[in-house]
This record gives C-alpha cells, sequence and structure tokens, in this order.
C-alpha cells in the first residue's frame, strides 16, 4: 500500500511538471521594440553605426540614421542601448561610444500565467553621437573615455 501511495505521489507531481509551459520554467522577461534615429551633433543622420543591447543581436543604423531593435530583458522600464561606431571605412570610426537608458512602455500584457512580462515599446529615440575629437576639446566639458581624471 505504502508503494502504491508512493507511485500515486510520483505520478502527480511528474504530471504538475509536464503540463508547466516553458514560459513558466526560468527566469522572468519581456520583449522590447524600440525605433529612433542616430544623429551627429548637427543633426545629420548616421549611417552604419551599431546598436545592442547585450541580449540580443547587433544591429546597425541606416542610411537615415534609422534603427529598429527588437530583443529580449528582464522586466524593467528602461533598456540600455550602446551605439558604437565599427565601421572604419565609411566613417573612420570617429564617434564615442555611448550607452543610452531608453524608457519602455507596455504595449501587449504577458500572461498571468508564467514568466513572460509581455512586450514593451519605445519610438521616436533620438541619439546623439559626438566625435572623439570633440571629446578633447577642454572647453567641451567632456573627458575622454580613455583619459583619467586627475
Amino acid at each position: 500500500m505504502r508503494d502504491r501511495c508512493r507511485f500515486f505521489i510520483l505520478a502527480i507531481v511528474a504530471l504538475v511538471a509536464a503540463s508547466c509551459s516553458a514560459e513558466q520554467i526560468g527566469d522572468p522577461y519581456m520583449l522590447f521594440e524600440i525605433h529612433g534615429t542616430v544623429v551627429d551633433a548637427e543633426g545629420n543622420p548616421i549611417q552604419g553605426i551599431q546598436v545592442s543591447s547585450g541580449y540580443s543581436d547587433v544591429q546597425s543604423t541606416n542610411v537615415n540614421g534609422n534603427f529598429s531593435f527588437y530583443g529580449r530583458s528582464t522586466p524593467t522600464t528602461y533598456v540600455v542601448l550602446t551605439f558604437e561606431d565599427k565601421d572604419g571605412a565609411d566613417n573612420g570610426g570617429i564617434y564615442v561610444k555611448r550607452a543610452v537608458e531608453v524608457q519602455v512602455n507596455e504595449k501587449t500584457p504577458g500572461s498571468e500565467m508564467g514568466n513572460f512580462s509581455g512586450t514593451y515599446f519605445a519610438s521616436d529615440v533620438e541619439v546623439v553621437m559626438l566625435k572623439k575629437e570633440d571629446t578633447l576639446d577642454p572647453d567641451s566639458g567632456l573627458i575622454p573615455l580613455n583619459a583619467s581624471a586627475e
């Protein structure tokens, strides 16, 4: 009788575990979508700037400086995107790398069951890139990334 009871309990536990979807297992997450433009200090669009979040594939800005970034993150109201000029030949790698915190708003809610927290969205994000040479100007108030503060 005792063995039957153990078997019955194990069978119920196995059925409950098997009924859980992939969304119910693991860490909570959200999907996000961010659209924007990367420009220089004069407001001109910059092509070829790489956009990344650390959670998703790297994407690049188009000829109009526009980007559409889709990714996955832990649930939050802000997503940090990194903008980096790595195309050397076209822009000479002349822009300073930037990390920008973008506020995202809920677009579609998550499921009440599971770890999916919903889809979040931001649009019309404008990122201004500064040239490396401009950060060396003592009157700019900026410190180059490779310089140490004294």
